[in-house]
C-alpha cells in the first residue's frame, strides 16, 4: 500500500509540475511579445494611427449609397400555367436558373433599362450632362452618354444567386433611393417581358412549324387508310376487334384443333402399346360389363371348387359348374378383344384427322405473307393517326399557352425606396479600421523585430538557442563622465589614449578601477551562477568565445578572471592567436608567448607572466600567427591545458570568434565549459543559433551561459539604471 499511495503521489507531483513548467512557457511567450511591441512601439502607433486616420477620413467622405433589392423567382422551363413540354415541372436546374440570372447583367436589357427611365441624362450615372455629346441614338449606335450610362449601370448591378432556392436577387447601388428602386423594378419587369415575348416568338414559330408537318401527316395518313381498305378488299380480312382480324382467328382454329387431334393420337397410341396386358387398360378396368362377368365368374368358381370337395371331379354337378366357368371366361375375352379393336380404330380416325388438319395448316400458312402485308399497313395508318393527333394537340395547346401570357419567371418582391443608406456603415468602417490598426500594428512589431535579425533581449536569446537551461547574464552599460566621450571601457575619448586625463595606471579592468559599479556586480553575478550552481562539481577551465567579432568577449575573460582571483589562483590564457589583446590590457611586454610553447620553442614557466592582481596568472599571446588553428589542434595544446588545471584553481582561455573561425570550436573539447558572449543589437540571432549548433556538432564542452552584452537594463531593475558594453 504505501509503495503504491508513493507511486500515486510521484505521478501528481510529475503532473503538477508539468503544469507549472507549461504555464511557466506560456507566460515567458507572453513576455516576449510583449518585449516585442513595446520594443517597436513607434512602429506600431504609427501604422495604427495612420491606417486610423485613413480609414476615418475615407468613411467620412464616402457618400452614401441606396441598394434595394428585389427578388424574382424563376422556375424551370415547362412550369408554366400552359407549356408545350411540362417535363421540367419541379426540378431545380441551377445552370438553367443561372443563365438566366446573367440575361440581367446583358447589354440590351441594361440599355432598354437605360431608355426606359432616361438615365443617360441623370447625373448619378453619367457624371455631368455637360461632358457628353447629345446626338441622336439609332438601334444599333449608341450616344456617348448611352454608352457611360451602360458601363456604369453594369458596375453598380448586384445579382445574388441562392443555390438552395429558386430566388435570385436583383439590387442597383445609387445615392438616390428612389433610382435606385426604380432601376430594380425596371429591370425586373423588362427581363420577365421579355421572357415572355421571347416565349410567345418561339411558340408563333413552332406553331408554323406544327402546322406544316401535320398537313404533310393528314396526307400521308389518307393515302394509307385508302390502301389498307383496298388491300382488306382484295384478301377479304376483316377485322374482328382492334387487335385481331378473321385470318388471325381461322389460323388460331386450326392450330388448336390440330394441337387436339395430336393429343387424341398420343393417347390412343400409348393405349395400344399397352394392349398386351388388357387389363392393365382403362377402358378395360372400368368397363361395367367385364367387371359383371369377373364377378359372376369369382362366384362360380367358388362354387365349382366347393363342389369338388364335396362331390368329386366326375359329378354331374362339377362338370355342370365347370361348363358355366368357361362360358364366362371366353365372354370376359370376347369383351376385352371387343374393347382393343375400338381403340385401334379411334386411334387410325385420330392418325387421320391429324394429317388433315396439318395440310389445312401448311395450306393456311402459305397466305402468312399476305397477312404480315395487311399488318404493315395497318401499323402504318396507325403510326400516322398517332402523330397526327400528337402534333394536333401540341397546336391546341401552344394556342392556349400563347393566349394565357403565362410565364416561368415571377417578380416576387418589388424593390423599395430606402429609408437608410445601404453602405457606408460609419461606426463599423471606423471600428475595423481601429482593429486594423491595432492588430496591424502589432504585426508589423512582429515582422519589423523578425527582420531585423538581432538580439535585444534575454527572451531573444532563449528563443534563438531554444534551449532553457542556457543562462543568460544581462550586462549593464554605465558612463560615470556626463561631460566627456567614452568609450566601452568607460575611458575618455577626446584624447590620445596614454595621455586621457584619469587613465588608469593599473590593468584596464573596470572590476578593479570600479568594483561597485553595475558592470562589475553583473561579473559577479556571472561567477555566482557559474560556480555556486555547480556545488561539488565546479568548472576548473572555462572558455569563452563569441559568435562574432567585436561582441565584448576579451573584457569580459579579462574582468572575469580578475574576478577569480579572490576565490583561487586563476590563470587567464589568451588562445585568440588571431587577434591577442590580453597582455595589452594588462599593460604587459612578454617576450614569448603561447604560440612559442605550440611551436616547441619555450617552456610554460618560459611563457608564464604574473600580474599586479593577486593570485592572477596570464599566458599571452605576442602577435597574430599564421596557422593557428594547426597549433590549437596540436597535442602540445591538450599539454598545456592539462597542466594548467593541475596548476591552478580557476582557468579562464579566451578565443577567436568561432563563426569565422574554428580556433575555439577546437579547444572547446578541452574545458569544462563554455561561455558565450553576444552584443545585444549587434549579433545576429542565426549567428547565435549557428554558433550553438558547432559546438554540438564538435561535441563541445557544455555551454555554462550565454552572456549579453551592451543590453538595456529592465525597468524593474530600477537601482542599476546605467548602462555599459563589454569590448
Amino acid at each position: 500500500m504505501g509503495e503504491a499511495f508513493s507511486k500515486i503521489e510521484l505521478q501528481r507531483n510529475l503532473r503538477d509540475g508539468n503544469s507549472i513548467v507549461s504555464s511557466r512557457q506560456t507566460s515567458n511567450e507572453w513576455q516576449r511579445a510583449f518585449t516585442i511591441v513595446v520594443k517597436q512601439w513607434r512602429w506600431a502607433a504609427l501604422f495604427a494611427v495612420a491606417t486610423i486616420v485613413i480609414v476615418t477620413a475615407v468613411t467620412l467622405a464616402m457618400k452614401p449609397v441606396y441598394e434595394p433589392t428585389g427578388r424574382l423567382q424563376i422556375d424551370p422551363p415547362g412550369s408554366e400555367v400552359f407549356s408545350l413540354n411540362a417535363a421540367g415541372t419541379g426540378l431545380i436546374d441551377t445552370g438553367y436558373i443561372t443563365t438566366e440570372a446573367e440575361k440581367l447583367r446583358t447589354d440590351d436589357l441594361a440599355l432598354a433599362t437605360i431608355r426606359a427611365l432616361h438615365l443617360d441624362t441623370n447625373p448619378d450615372i453619367v457624371g455631368k450632362p455637360s461632358a457628353l455629346t447629345t446626338t441622336a441614338s439609332t438601334s444599333d449606335q449608341l450616344t456617348p452618354g448611352e454608352n457611360v450610362a451602360v458601363r456604369n449601370f453594369q458596375s453598380r448591378l448586384s445579382i445574388r444567386l441562392d443555390s438552395s432556392n429558386r430566388l435570385v436577387g436583383v439590387a442597383f447601388a445609387s445615392h438616390n433611393p428612389q433610382l435606385s428602386a426604380d432601376v430594380v423594378n425596371t429591370l425586373m419587369k423588362l427581363l420577365v417581358q421579355k421572357n415572355f415575348e421571347a416565349r410567345t416568338q418561339a411558340i408563333a414559330e413552332s406553331s408554323k412549324w406544327l402546322s406544316r408537318q401535320l398537313d404533310d401527316i393528314r396526307d400521308k395518313m389518307e393515302v394509307a387508310t385508302s390502301a389498307l381498305a383496298d388491300f382488306a378488299a382484295k384478301s377479304g380480312i376483316a377485322d374482328v376487334d382492334a387487335n385481331s382480324n378473321t385470318y388471325a382467328e381461322k389460323i388460331g382454329n386450326l392450330n388448336r384443333q390440330l394441337v387436339q387431334a395430336e393429343a387424341d393420337r398420343i393417347q390412343f397410341q400409348t393405349f395400344l402399346i399397352s394392349s398386351g396386358n388388357p387389363d392393365s387398360l382403362p377402358q378395360v378396368r372400368n368397363n361395367t360389363v367385364i367387371q359383371t362377368l369377373t364377378q359372376k365368374l369369382a362366384e362360380i368358381n367358388a362354387q365349382l371348387a366347393q363342389s369338388r370337395v364335396i362331390y368329386g371331379p366326375k359329378h354331374v354337378e362339377v362338370r355342370k359348374l365347370q361348363n358355366q366357368v368357361d362360358e364366362l371366361q371366353r365372354q370376359v375375352a370376347t369383351q376385352r378383344q371387343s374393347i382393343v379393336s375400338e381403340l385401334s380404330t379411334n386411334y387410325r380416325a385420330a392418325k387421320e384427322r391429324e394429317k388433315l388438319l396439318k395440310g389445312e395448316v401448311r395450306a393456311a400458312t402459305t397466305d402468312l405473307a399476305t397477312l404480315a402485308q395487311y399488318d404493315a399497313l395497318k401499323r402504318e395508318v396507325q403510326a400516322d393517326r398517332q402523330l397526327y393527333d400528337s402534333l394536333y394537340a401540341k397546336i391546341k395547346e401552344a394556342g392556349i399557352s400563347a393566349a394565357s401570357k403565362s410565364s416561368n419567371i415571377h417578380i416576387v418582391n418589388q424593390a423599395r425606396v430606402l429609408d437608410h443608406p445601404t453602405r457606408p456603415h460609419r461606426a463599423l468602417n471606423i471600428l475595423a479600421g481601429v482593429l486594423t490598426g491595432l492588430i496591424g500594428g502589432v504585426v508589423l512589431a512582429f515582422v519589423k523585430d523578425r527582420w531585423e535579425d538581432r538580439i535585444y533581449t534575454t527572451e531573444d536569446i532563449r528563443a534563438s538557442a531554444g534551449l532553457p537551461s542556457i543562462t543568460v547574464v544581462p550586462v549593464i552599460q554605465a558612463s560615470h563622465n556626463k561631460t566627456a566621450i567614452w568609450d566601452r571601457a568607460g575611458t575618455s575619448l577626446a584624447l590620445p589614449r596614454t595621455e586621457r586625463p584619469g587613465y588608469p595606471v593599473g590593468p584596464d579592468c573596470f572590476v578593479l578601477q570600479r568594483p561597485n559599479a553595475p558592470e562589475s556586480e553583473a561579473v559577479h553575478t556571472l561567477w555566482t551562477m557559474l560556480f555556486l550552481s555547480h556545488s561539488g562539481n565546479c568548472p576548473k577551465t572555462i572558455l569563452i568565445t563569441s559568435p562574432l567579432p567585436g561582441e565584448g568577449k576579451t573584457t569580459l575573460v579579462n574582468n572575469l578572471a580578475v574576478a577569480l582571483t579572490n576565490h583561487g589562483r586563476t590563470c587567464l590564457v589568451d588562445a585568440d592567436l588571431r587577434k591577442p589583446m590580453v597582455s595589452t590590457r594588462f599593460k604587459l611586454s612578454p617576450v614569448t608567448g603561447l604560440e612559442h610553447y605550440l611551436q616547441g620553442t619555450a617552456t610554460l614557466n618560459q611563457i608564464k607572466c604574473s600580474s599586479e592582481v593577486k593570485n592572477l596568472t596570464i599566458v599571452p599571446s605576442i602577435k597574430a600567427t599564421d596557422g593557428a588553428i594547426q597549433l590549437l589542434t596540436g597535442d602540445a595544446i591538450r599539454t598545456l591545458v592539462a597542466g594548467l588545471r593541475e596548476q591552478f584553481d580557476f582557468v579562464i582561455i579566451d578565443t577567436p570568434p568561432i563563426l569565422p573561425y574554428a580556433d575555439g570550436l577546437a579547444l572547446s573539447t578541452l574545458v569544462d565549459g563554455v561561455i558565450l558572449v553576444g552584443r545585444a543589437g549587434q549579433t545576429p540571432r542565426g549567428a547565435v543559433m549557428r554558433g550553438i549548433e558547432l559546438l554540438g556538432s564538435v561535441n563541445s564542452a557544455p555551454i555554462l551561459a550565454v552572456v549579453l552584452n551592451a543590453a538595456n537594463q529592465r525597468p524593474d531593475y530600477s537601482g542599476y539604471s546605467n548602462r555599459f558594453a563589454f569590448e
